[in-house]
């Protein structure tokens, strides 16, 4: 608990519980409680609860302590929410939507009933195994960690399918994404960036 003091000068100031105790022994010894404070004079129990706000849309400044709401006990925290330019809405959805595609781009694909990791990595590790197997004409198979601890045995042509289907999967997230940012883009409201849906419409859905 926080407490709201009124200093020599007028002016205000936060300060946390003193840790103060009451008590005729150190048996009997407790800290005092937040009222009991209040009630001795140290301060006012500071309220704070933040509005909810749109993080996307909106931005939420708490007000100087000047202007907070003041009882004899209390002190209201005063927070201001306001709307974020359309350009910053605009850049925010932008950026969700590149989370979104990383996220779906990263998080696997399935080939023939298998899982098959698909994060910047495993991407790099499957290119290189695809180019192996076509500059190693002798190569016969490789093996491979699917997952973490499941191994398998592939040939060139599974290995070349895998990589056909990881980069289809990797290009499709892209196409949507290139989609939906025209889409933003072209939005010439909040109405309009609102009806962009960033959730739908990705390869696996």
């Amino acid at each position: 608990m926080q407490f709201l003091v009124v200093l020599p000068d007028g002016s205000r100031a936060v300060k946390s519980n003193p840790g103060w105790l009451t008590g005729d022994t150190p048996e009997t010894a407790r800290p005092l409680t937040a009222d009991e404070l209040v009630a001795m004079g140290f301060g006012r129990k500071i309220i704070d609860e933040p509005p909810p706000f749109d993080a996307e849309k909106q931005t939420r400044i708490l007000s100087p302590i000047d202007e907070w709401g003041v009882t004899e006990t209390t002190a209201t925290a005063k927070y201001v929410v306001s709307d974020l330019p359309f350009e910053a809405v605009r850049a925010n959805k932008l950026a969700a939507l590149a989370d979104k595609r990383w996220t779906i781009e990263n998080g696997g694909v399935v080939i023939n009933g298998a899982s098959v990791r698909t994060d910047a990595n495993s991407q790099a590790k499957i290119t290189g195994a695809v180019s192996l197997f076509q500059n190693d004409p002798e190569l016969e198979s490789i093996d491979w960690e699917a997952q973490p601890g499941v191994w398998v045995t592939l040939d060139a042509a599974t290995m070349k399918a895998i990589g056909i289907a990881v980069g289809r999967h990797v290009q499709a997230c892209f196409s949507r994404a290139r989609a939906l940012s025209a889409s933003i883009m072209a939005a010439p409201d909040i109405e309009a960036l609102d009806a962009v849906d960033i959730e739908a419409g990705w390869p696996g859905q």
